[in-house]
C-alpha cells in the first residue's frame, strides 16, 4: 500500500479504535461510578440475578466485542506504523493504546471466569458475595486501564487525522 492509502486506511481504523475505546471507557465509568455502588445497597442474590440476565445475557456478546475489536485494530495499526517511517509520530500513542488494551484483556482473564461461574452458582449469599468481590476487584483494574486506553487512542486518531488532512491538501 502506498503512503496515502496507509494514512487514509489508518484514519478509519484509528477512528474506529477511538470510538470503541470511548464506548468501553464510558461503560467502565458507568459501571464503577454508578452501578457497583448501587449494587452494594442491594441484596447480593439480586446482584446475582441481575448479572445472570445482563452480563450473561446480551452482555455475553456485547462486552467481548467492544474489548476485542479495538485490540485487534490496534495490532493492525501498530504494524502499519512500524512499517511506515513517515508515521513514526503515531508510534507512542498507538503503542500506549495497545499496551493498555492488552492490559484490559489480561485482567479479563481473571474477571471473566468469575462472572461465567455465576450462571450455575446457587443463590448462596456467601458464594455470590465472594464472586462479587473477586469480579469487581479484577473488573476495577480492567476499568482503569480501559479508561486510560481511551486517551492515547484519541491522541492517535487526532494525529492521523491531521496527517490525513495535510496529505489531502498536497
Amino acid at each position: 500500500m502506498n503512503k496515502r492509502r496507509n494514512v487514509s486506511f489508518l484514519t478509519y481504523v484509528l477512528g474506529t479504535v477511538a470510538l470503541f475505546a470511548g464506548w468501553l471507557a464510558g461503560g467502565s465509568i458507568d459501571r464503577y461510578v454508578v452501578q457497583v455502588p448501587a449494587f452494594r445497597h442491594l441484596n447480593i442474590i439480586q446482584w446475582g440475578e441481575y448479572s445472570r440476565h445482563a452480563d450473561l445475557g446480551n452482555g455475553l456478546f456485547l462486552y467481548p466485542a467492544e474489548a476485542i475489536t479495538p485490540f485487534l485494530l490496534l495490532i493492525i495499526s501498530f504494524i502499519i506504523v512500524l512499517m511506515n517511517k513517515q508515521l513514526r509520530s503515531l508510534k507512542l500513542p498507538v503503542s500506549l493504546a495497545l499496551l493498555l488494551s492488552t492490559a484490559g484483556l489480561f485482567f479479563t482473564i481473571f474477571a471473566a471466569p468469575v462472572m461465567l461461574g455465576i450462571r450455575t452458582m446457587p443463590n448462596d449469599p456467601v458464594l455470590l458475595q465472594q464472586a462479587f468481590d473477586k469480579f469487581h476487584f479484577w473488573g476495577g483494574l480492567r476499568a482503569i486501564v480501559q479508561v486510560l486506553a481511551f486517551f492515547p487512542a484519541l491522541w492517535a486518531f487526532g494525529r492521523i487525522y491531521s496527517i490525513n488532512k495535510t496529505e489531502s491538501r498536497i
